[in-house]
């Protein structure tokens, strides 16, 4: 299987599972997506207010060269319950799939986690410890609701071959 059949998989797997929920789990995945929306938002935020687009523009995005597993289950089911459109990877670039000619794919609020919660040295060492301390108890925040959100899903049957549709291992 290719990297793009095994996202068409895992997106028609997870959408299917997603639609088949009761509408109160429903109700909680949407509530949870929403505050991982926001959570992200805030992270995002911290970085750019000292300057990251510049300096990520500088560098040309180095640390996004790679990145084909960084979304998992949870990213796809913030897409599906906050009826985002979901975009097609290209898969057919020695560079992240989730990069377009224009740069990331995703809106910040829509990133996956590690997309979300990186920031090199040349960021970093422009924060005040203060910044850093916020940034990263937002970080455990966001780290929080995922793990709530994919505990509520993982009861659901085929968790696991989800997972490894994806490309990760439980």
């Amino acid at each position: 299987m290719n990297d793009r059949e095994r996202w068409d998989c895992a997106i028609a797997a997870v959408s299917a599972d997603y639609a088949a929920l009761p509408s109160a789990l429903q109700g909680e995945v949407k509530t949870l997506a929403t505050a991982i929306r926001g959570a992200r938002r805030e992270l995002h935020s911290l970085a750019q207010e000292m300057g990251s687009g510049t300096i990520c523009a500088s560098c040309g995005g180095q640390c996004c060269l790679r990145g084909k597993y960084h979304v998992t289950v949870a990213d796809i089911l913030v897409f599906l319950a906050e009826g985002e459109p979901l975009f097609t990877p290209r898969f057919n670039r020695d560079v992240c799939p989730y990069l377009d000619d224009y740069g990331c794919m995703m809106a910040p609020s829509l990133r996956p986690f590690p997309c979300i919660t990186f920031n090199c040295e040349r960021i970093e060492e422009l924060w005040e410890p203060e910044r850093i301390a916020a940034f990263y108890r937002g970080e455990r925040q966001l780290r929080a609701l995922y793990g709530k959100l994919e505990q509520l899903f993982a009861h659901r049957a085929g968790a696991a071959r989800r997972m490894a549709i994806l490309g990760y291992n439980q």
